[in-house]
């Protein structure tokens, strides 16, 4: 009898465990390339945005609305929407229950320090002009973190503080609004760090901490805690049960493979390993009338970087020249063979610009961006005329005193990671030098390392693919060319032109970015003289595709820009 008492218990506990192991819900996703930090503040890579969305905490945080079509901001580590003082000045009160995943509070003292450390201009971290000014300008926190021994900045100068009431005190360089506010305090370069591992893994001259560098030198804010990450492998994420909010997010773990293969990619979705497939171009073609399939649109505009500084090619820093670029890139076929479903442009202002506008005209559709569209079409289809191509190489080489006949090899890198670039490199190389007649050769090098870092050796270089976005451009679209700007201390490129800073500067100035009218005239003059200097080399307007499986269950009934379909809002329905 305890025989079988002894077996019915045991069925009994399996049935329990069984159900147990049935009832956790993990989501499955990928990245293509792993993230070379965890500190949100000194890599500009957006492999990092994965992790800081489960497991950092931000002061705010935007997440779906209840019906599933919009979103709202919700106060994260903040206790409510920031309060405006005055015109320049806005409160922030910190949440009571806000603290890190080891239970240690958060206070406005934690964001005054994560803020000071990540603008601190003997460590230069790469997104702190996303802590100065990248939806509100702080008030002297960009001279603070670019100050020289000549030009010092006291950091009592710089509008950040604490009050005495406890609270964050924020002051602008300009008026901006409730919404300019939440949306500057949700990057990841807002993420809080953790103090007492960021101290100690300070260097002696305190230019650099080993912060975030591995899953102990990291301290999780999040609805989720980064409990497993093995590089260039997988990254895991469970549950957070100091966070305020447990029911803000319904998955009991999250796990993230890296999977730079395309193929490796394709082979987990249909062995249904993964939960989100985002095909690649190669791959598009079989899923495109997949009902699970999933269109959305971008901030993203693929282009090409033109190097104006490198030594072994000596007409570099030529306009004509770079125009004869411009008109050389058939953009169509790239955009339909190699990228795929993808569409072809000749300008750079995204899609999405200017949607969360006042009157919720984009850009594009704007009478203003029509007629620079329609100026780039009239030069040949989206702006591709192999004629004007060579008119232009001409006359560089007239200006540089060079027989018409002289040949230039020139330089792409590119990162192999990136699916589509290689097969355009490939392109190129065959392509340029049929439209120039031989003049122009090209020879492709690739490398492992940033863009950023990749193109600081000037010579190793005379095109470079690259895709940059800013958020910000939904609101005011002229801020899509903010990277290409002197101002903005990692721009990808190394070209930069005085016309084209003033102009923007004229874009971003209280008086135009406050009548939206005028900023789409005043844009309109930004993207003519870019097209003029070409700045660089539209290729493709990004359209994104996605699958989810069955399983997933999304909180979104359309997609929006700045939350998507609202993927780690979800939940897992088996």
């Amino acid at each position: 009898m305890k025989k079988v008492w002894g077996l019915l218990l045991a069925a009994v506990l399996l049935t329990v465990l069984c159900a147990c192991a049935q009832a956790e819900k993990v989501l499955h996703i990928y990245l293509k390339d792993d993230c070379p930090t965890m500190n949100g503040q000194t890599s500009v890579e957006s492999s990092i945005n994965t992790p800081m969305t489960y497991c950092g905490a931000t002061l705010y945080r935007a997440i779906p609305t209840e019906d599933g079509m919009g979103y709202e901001f919700i106060g994260e580590i903040a206790d409510g929407m920031p309060e405006q003082v005055d015109k320049n000045t806005w409160h922030i009160k910190i949440r009571p229950e806000a603290c890190f995943a080891n239970g240690e509070p958060i206070t406005a003292d934690t964001i005054v320090y994560s803020l000071k450390t990540g603008l601190d201009p003997k460590l230069t971290n790469a997104m702190a002009d996303f802590i100065s000014s990248q939806a509100i300008n702080i008030k002297n926190a960009k001279a603070y973190s670019i100050q020289t021994e000549a030009e010092p900045v006291a950091w009592e100068d710089v509008g950040i503080r604490k009050t005495e009431d406890g609270c964050l005190e924020i002051i602008t360089e300009d008026e901006v609004t409730q919404m300019d506010v939440c949306n500057h305090f949700t990057t990841r370069a807002m993420v809080p760090l953790y103090e007492p591992l960021y101290e100690a893994g300070m260097n002696e001259d305190r230019t650099k901490s080993d912060y975030g560098l591995t899953v102990e030198r990291w301290m999780s804010s999040g609805p989720y805690k980064l409990t497993k990450w093995v590089y260039k492998s997988i990254q895991v994420y469970e549950r957070n049960e100091h966070y305020w909010n447990p029911d803000l997010c319904h998955y009991d773990r999250v796990e993230v493979n890296i999977i730079p293969e395309a193929n490796a990619r394709m082979e987990m979705w249909e062995r249904g390993d993964l939960d989100l497939y985002t095909p690649d171009p190669s791959a598009l073609e079989q899923y495109i009338d997949d009902p699970r399939i999933e269109e959305i649109g971008s901030l993203t505009v693929y282009h090409i970087d033109v190097n104006d500084k490198n030594p072994d090619n000596p007409i570099c820093s030529s306009n004509n020249y770079r125009k004869a670029l411009y008109y050389a890139i058939n953009r169509p076929v790239i955009a339909k063979e190699i990228f795929g479903y993808q569409e072809a442009v000749g300008t750079y202002v995204n899609n999405q610009a200017g949607i969360y506008s006042p009157s919720g005209l984009a850009y594009r559709d704007s009478a203003q961006g029509k007629e620079v569209t329609e100026m780039v079409e009239s030069w040949g289809p989206a702006g591709y005329n192999p004629e004007m191509a060579n008119k232009y190489l001409d006359a560089a080489y007239e200006e540089f005193g060079m027989p018409k006949d002289t040949v230039l090899t020139l330089i792409i890198g590119y990162n192999p990671n990136e699916a589509s670039w290689k097969p355009t490199a490939e392109y190129l190389q065959e392509e340029l030098p049929k439209v120039f007649n031989g003049r122009i050769q090209l020879k492709s090098v690739t490398y492992s390392t940033s863009t950023t870092e990749f193109k600081k050796g000037t010579d190793q270089w005379d095109l470079s693919p690259n895709d940059w976005s800013r958020t910000l451009s939904r609101t005011y679209p002229h801020a899509a060319f903010y990277y290409f700007t002197s101002g903005y201390a990692n721009h990808p490129n190394v070209y930069v032109d005085a016309e084209f800073d003033a102009q923007y500067a004229v874009c971003d100035s209280d008086e135009v970015r406050m009548n939206y009218d005028r900023l789409l005239d005043e844009t309109a003059k930004l993207e003519k003289i870019y097209l003029d200097k070409v700045i660089h080399i539209p290729v493709c307007q990004e359209v994104g595709y996605e699958l989810y499986s069955d399983r997933v269950v999304l909180p979104m009934k359309q997609y929006l820009p700045v939350i998507g379909w609202g993927l780690p809002y979800g939940d897992i329905n088996e």
